[in-house]
């Protein structure tokens, strides 16, 4: 105890003094909608192999789901209802969430995720694309007790092999990578699913539902777009005119402004909130009262 009290004391002083620990975990980051655009036009989503194929279920139980990194090795076929404009995810084990006594007062997370309104279809339609997935994994993930399965570099199949949780873990990275990006890790599609819901507005409650956070520690998947940032900062900001555009210069001197003249009130007196002001302007030296 009085070591834990000395060396919370030396942190302190530290951090006063400007010392500060370095946070070497970094920040798990949201795939921006820019970079999924980029996934589906170089083909790195889609239905083109049984790799795409593989990559987009991954992706989407990420981002749709709120999976963190090591449940995708958990979950399994049966884990999911196909309907005509939806895909049901019910999870059978999570961190949250193991089954045992202590969880007899929890219910698992279930999700129900509408692709679109009923007799309507579109491009890309994710419930689609799980039906063809499993489907073509549905005989093996009868023998084997899996739902990722090795793709076939040959055909749109799937070998009888199951997808090891560090190939799993490399499936963001090594797409990041294919298309330009900075990489990312698996665990940030939950972080997407999070940040998405939250810039949009989604009720607290709801985004729960999807990630199946009990804690506060939702707060930190919840990161704020730069346009939600940009908006808050204009709340906050002065609401003079746009029209006082104000520029000041190391420049200015006496030849360009004549002390005195129409020429040398301020531009930003224009705006409403400057009144009856006295404002002293220093020229060589000497100043002067406007």
């Amino acid at each position: 105890m009085i070591l834990r009290s000395t060396l919370d004391a030396e942190m302190k002083d530290a951090t006063r003094a400007g010392v500060a620990l370095q946070n070497k975990k970094a920040e798990k980051l949201p795939v921006t909608q820019e970079e999924e655009n980029k996934f589906w036009e170089m083909g790195l989503l889609g239905c083109q192999s049984a790799k795409s194929l593989l990559n987009t279920v991954y992706f989407y139980n990420g981002k749709l789901f709120g999976l963190r990194g090591g449940e995708h090795r958990n979950i399994t076929v049966a884990n999911f209802q196909l309907g005509s404009n939806f895909i049901r995810f019910e999870e059978n084990v999570a961190k949250t969430f193991h089954g045992g006594l202590t969880d007899l007062k929890y219910e698992p997370r279930v999700v129900k995720h509408v692709c679109h309104p009923l007799n309507e279809k579109h491009e890309s339609c994710l419930v689609e694309l799980f039906r063809m997935y499993i489907g073509l994994v549905q005989s093996i993930s009868s023998e084997i007790t899996a739902f990722y399965f090795k793709p076939n570099s040959k055909r749109l199949a799937y070998d009888k092999q199951v997808v090891g949780i560090n190939k799993l873990n490399g499936i963001l990275p090594s797409m990041c990578k294919e298309a330009g990006f900075k990489a990312k890790s698996s665990h940030c599609l939950r972080v997407t699913c999070a940040s998405a819901l939250f810039n949009a507005g989604v009720e607290e409650k709801l985004i729960r539902d999807r990630t199946g956070h009990r804690s506060n520690a939702l707060f930190k998947y919840e990161k704020v777009s730069e346009m939600k940032s940009t908006e808050v900062s204009d709340i906050l900001a002065p609401k003079c005119s746009s029209t006082s555009n104000v520029s000041l210069s190391n420049e200015v001197s006496e030849t360009a402004v004549e002390v005195g003249s129409s020429a040398s009130t301020c531009q930003f007196m224009s705006c409403p909130y400057f009144n009856n002001c006295t404002i002293s302007i220093n020229v060589n030296g000497v100043a002067k009262n406007e």
